[in-house]
């Protein structure tokens, strides 16, 4: 049975993974991606293409789209056992072909901790 001071402690972690996972979003970084991720990796975009994790992370790095700011807002965080599941809304601003966008965009996650480790298993995106 989990505790409140366990489910803090997660709430936090994932929190922290959520962070990292967008810190990884504006700096393209290829090798953090790969230890948030999930090998099973399901990566839903608003525009309704899905990704496996290699395709997610060739798309996130490559220089087709340039991620100025990226957080999320009005985040909650769910934690079931080892499964976190996470609703906020993503702002940020990117650039695209030399054009600057505002993104507003609700996203649903699913975390799963591995092994000590809070890795994504889901994501879904979905214009406000």
């Amino acid at each position: 049975m989990t505790n409140a001071n366990t489910q803090s402690s997660d709430s936090a972690a994932v929190a922290r993974a959520i962070d990292a996972f967008y810190q990884a979003v504006t700096g393209k970084n290829e090798q953090q991606f790969d230890s948030l991720l999930d090998e099973h990796l399901s990566f839903g975009h608003s525009v309704g293409r899905i990704e496996n994790k290699a395709q997610c992370i060739a798309n996130a790095v490559s220089a087709r789209v340039i991620w100025k700011s990226v957080a999320p807002a009005d985040q909650s965080i769910q934690i079931t056992g080892d499964t976190a599941v996470v609703r906020h809304v993503m702002t940020g601003v990117n650039e695209r072909e030399g054009k600057s966008s505002d993104v507003k965009m609700n996203v649903l996650m699913v975390w799963r901790k591995q092994s000590g480790a809070w890795k994504m298993l889901a994501r879904q995106a979905f214009k406000v």
